[in-house]
């Protein structure tokens, strides 16, 4: 297939684009500001040196700002880079002829849960950017109705892997800190490591199974926040050094800080049931564990 990546070059792309290589597909990844290639991905119909005999698009470039970046409130921006860029994008590709794009969401669109998210569970963005991101996921779909090009959904659990950025970066770092910790509680959520992620986005791709079809994607396992510390500490070779506080204790104290938020967005549940992935043919090709051991390989996490 000739396929063409936005953000080839960022975290999951640097993982995607040598998959896809290697899987014998012929990968078109232009750099935003590079050789005619927009920056503005909405202004995408003025390229023009859109490739002929497109197969397929992954669009995995965004506008995904840090927590407290001033960034992360600019809804304007976030509704250009991921929806209106969307839209345009999936409209060219119509026009060209290809015959998928699959859009990289998040699990983020759906608020946190106590029991496992479905494709069908409700959606209530829990910031801008999943806002942004479902938004886009009508765009796309609106774009490709009643065409020969197929439009696919892959709503991510938090990724993770070697040079990533975000909080589940920063629990790592956490995690490997000397403290003991308060996490002996909390209910389960989903990580993604980026070999997973890539994989996944490639046989989204590539399988007929996967066409027109929105599917969560998360590792084979998911843990409490204790688990996932203990996990890391005991892949350091270390113990896990828990402190299990009651919750009710737990609360108060982040509450008397002025820290519900940050309490509650800690402990609430975020487990993806990807029983519908799975039974179109995609099964992790890695383990947690082992996606673990790549991430912490890299001791100075860097912007993608």
């Amino acid at each position: 297939m000739r396929i063409l990546v936005t953000g080839g070059h960022g975290f999951i792309g640097r993982a995607l684009v040598p998959l896809l290589r290697a899987q014998g597909h012929e990968v078109l990844a232009p750099r935003r500001g590079e050789s005619g290639f927009p920056g503005d991905l909405a202004a995408i119909d003025g390229w023009a040196d859109w490739p002929d005999r497109l197969d397929a698009v992954a669009h995995l470039a965004a506008l995904n700002p840090e927590r407290g970046d001033a960034a992360s409130r600019d809804d304007a921006a976030l509704m250009r880079a991921n929806v209106a860029a969307t839209m345009a994008l999936a409209d060219r590709a119509v026009r060209s002829g290809a015959r998928r794009f699959v859009l990289a969401s998040t699990l983020l669109v759906h608020p946190f849960s106590p029991a496992p998210i479905r494709e069908d569970s409700p959606t209530a963005p829990q910031n801008s950017y999943a806002a942004s991101k479902l938004a886009a996921e009508t765009a796309l779909r609106r774009a490709v109705e009643g065409s020969a090009t197929s439009g696919t959904v892959l709503r991510l659990a938090p990724v993770y892997g070697e040079g990533g950025r975000g909080g589940v970066h920063a629990l790592l770092r956490l995690a490997q800190g000397p403290l003991p910790l308060p996490f002996g509680g909390g209910a389960r959520r989903s990580f993604l490591s980026r070999r997973n992620a890539a994989d996944a986005i490639a046989f989204a791709l590539t399988d007929e199974r996967a066409a027109g079809e929105t599917f969560l994607v998360a590792d084979s396992e998911a843990l409490r926040l204790g688990e996932f510390v203990a996990r890391v500490r005991t892949l350091r070779g270390r113990s896990p050094s828990l402190v299990t506080l009651p919750g009710g204790l737990l609360r108060a104290a982040a509450r008397a800080l002025g820290k519900s938020e940050v309490h509650d967005r800690l402990f609430a549940g975020l487990e993806a049931e990807t029983t519908k992935l799975r039974r179109a043919g995609w099964t992790p090709p890695q383990t947690l564990d082992e996606g673990l051991r790549d991430a912490l390989s890299d001791s100075a996490p860097q912007r993608s």
